[in-house]
């Protein structure tokens, strides 16, 4: 039975990848910051899924879990990197402290977990790495600077890394999800915009953004995403980057097509007025 490793499999993308793989008949370790929270779930089969506790924010825990995993489970065929926060707010208000948490558990503990997995996968002679960047790993929207970074730093190790391991047989993939219905904007973002806490020399805009992000409405589903990212991973060449879920390839193609200047200036009158 094959076996992929899901980091954040509590919600969204990474719970519809792990059902999604369970039914494939993969054996699945996926994880959850606390996974007695999640309660008896009734994973589909043929597969199995064995959820494991992993807290990003602590240093040296993805390389720590990697080695739990291969000596309990032996090497991934699929590693894939999905665990991540968000953060909403102005970089001058951003404190370092919580800078530097937002990069640890989006880049520094996801990139120390998937690369203790490469030892183990040359010596096979074959894996997957792959990583969840985001769209806003290639674009930076207003007030998710410090988010985006993150994505935009581990868009970066990806394209190292596909270097690096290319002659391993080691594939190393970006997927980029664009929109997608998941909590995760739910934690970062206030559900009233009367509640927003925000510097006064930003508030108007960042309330122009809410309403930006609030009037979204064809958002692909976590379950229709797991199935693009699968096709991704199933996908046997050496392409590194595969934009997925709604927007994420027009947006991407715009870009190209009229320079990064010119989508900036248009999206900020779009987004901020």
């Amino acid at each position: 039975m094959p076996l992929i490793v899901i980091t954040g499999v509590s919600t969204g993308i990474g719970r519809a990848c792990a059902e999604l793989y369970a039914r494939r008949g993969w054996q699945v370790v996926g994880t959850a910051r606390d996974p007695g929270r999640l309660g008896d779930i009734a994973w589909p089969g043929p597969g199995s899924v064995h959820l494991e506790p992993l807290d990003l924010e602590a240093v040296g825990s993805g390389a720590g879990f990697a080695q739990a995993v291969l000596e309990r489970y032996g090497a991934p065929e699929v590693v894939l990197a999905n665990a991540g926060m968000v953060q909403f707010g102005p970089v001058e208000a951003a404190p370092a402290a919580e800078i530097e948490r937002i990069f640890r558990v989006n880049t520094f503990e996801q990139v120390g977990m998937a690369t203790a997995f490469v030892p183990a996968m040359r010596e096979r002679g074959s894996g997957t790495l792959a990583f969840v960047t985001s769209l806003g790993g290639r674009m930076t929207f207003p007030f998710f600077a410090v988010y985006n970074a993150s994505k935009h730093a581990m868009e970066g190790f990806s394209e190292g890394l596909w270097h690096e391991l290319r002659s391993s047989g080691i594939r190393v993939k970006a997927i980029e999800p664009g929109f997608v219905e998941t909590a995760i904007w739910g934690k970062a973002l206030p559900s009233d915009p009367g509640e927003l806490d925000a510097p006064a020399a930003y508030r108007e805009q960042m309330l122009a953004m809410l309403r930006f992000e609030a009037g979204i409405s064809s958002r692909t589903t976590p379950e229709r995403s797991a199935e693009e990212i699968a096709r991704a991973l199933d996908d046997p060449g050496d392409r590194l980057r595969y934009p997925v879920a709604a927007y994420a390839r027009p947006l991407l193609a715009a870009r190209r097509l009229f320079g990064d200047q010119r989508m900036m200036r248009f999206f900020h009158r779009r987004w901020l007025g």
